[in-house]
């Protein structure tokens, strides 16, 4: 089922009056199964970053609409943006956003907190999840007190505990070392196979081929997917790989 649609997305910055805008996005086309786990890959300044800004409501498309569940982005009010970005997204960022005042736990149940959500649901979303990434030993905890790996860990437990429609992750493992970025990889496949949709925008191959999907953009447009399929891992990111060589090569592969 249709989750995200992606549709004829277009995104033209312009500097001042009068001058030609940099087209970041050209035509953008694609859809998001729910319960799906997309990764989305291309050079620097392919337009991924801009693409997942405008999917996250952090941006707007110059042309073309997104649909999350029905609902296009568009038509959401500017007084409710804050709410639905807390309603309806989750999200993890490469530098992890964490407030080095608070503690794990009050960095995690920040967005509760927001919404008024009373203590006991609050502790009830909050002991499983503590639990399922591995960190309810930590969570009195603060960032700097903590590695890298347990930072992202509880970035992704604040992005979840509001249950959201879809998670949004830009580059997740891009501050983090090997050992880290693989714990932090296989919770996200535990995560999508508990039914959580995720997007996630990464450079690198290893890390798409925890997905069931990767899109390649290049200079604004989508231009090939791959599907994981019933592939193994490896044969999974050999293929990955191979469409990364294609598109360093600026060639086209016609592999699906």
């Amino acid at each position: 089922m249709t989750f995200m649609q992606v549709a004829n997305v277009k995104k033209v910055y312009t500097q001042r009056l009068g001058t030609k805008g940099t087209e970041a996005l050209k035509d953008v086309n694609f859809s998001v199964d729910k319960g799906e786990f997309v990764a989305i890959m291309g050079e620097s300044g392919s337009g991924k970053t801009t693409l997942l800004n405008i999917l996250s409501t952090l941006d707007h498309a110059t042309e073309g609409e997104v649909y999350l569940d029905g609902t296009p982005l568009s038509s959401i009010k500017d007084r409710s943006i804050s709410r639905f970005r807390r309603e309806q997204l989750g999200f993890v960022f490469q530098d992890f956003n964490l407030l080095d005042n608070f503690s794990l736990k009050d960095n995690i149940l920040l967005p509760l907190v927001l919404a008024r959500t009373n203590i006991t649901e609050m502790e009830k979303r909050l002991t499983p999840l503590s639990e399922t990434l591995g960190i309810a030993h930590l969570l009195d905890h603060y960032p700097y007190e903590v590695s890298g790996g347990q930072k992202q860990r509880a970035a992704v437990a604040r992005a979840l505990i509001t249950k959201p429609k879809i998670l949004l992750a830009d580059e997740p493992t891009g501050a983090l070392d090997s050992k880290s970025s693989q714990n932090l990889l296989e919770q996200f496949e535990a995560i999508h196979q508990s039914g959580q949709t995720i997007l996630m925008v990464t450079h690198s191959a290893q890390a798409a081929s925890y997905s069931s999907r990767v899109l390649f953009i290049r200079d604004g447009r989508v231009y090939h997917e791959i599907y994981r399929g019933d592939q193994t891992k490896s044969a999974y990111l050999e293929k990955i790989t191979q469409a990364l060589l294609v598109t360093s090569n600026r060639g086209e592969s016609d592999e699906s």
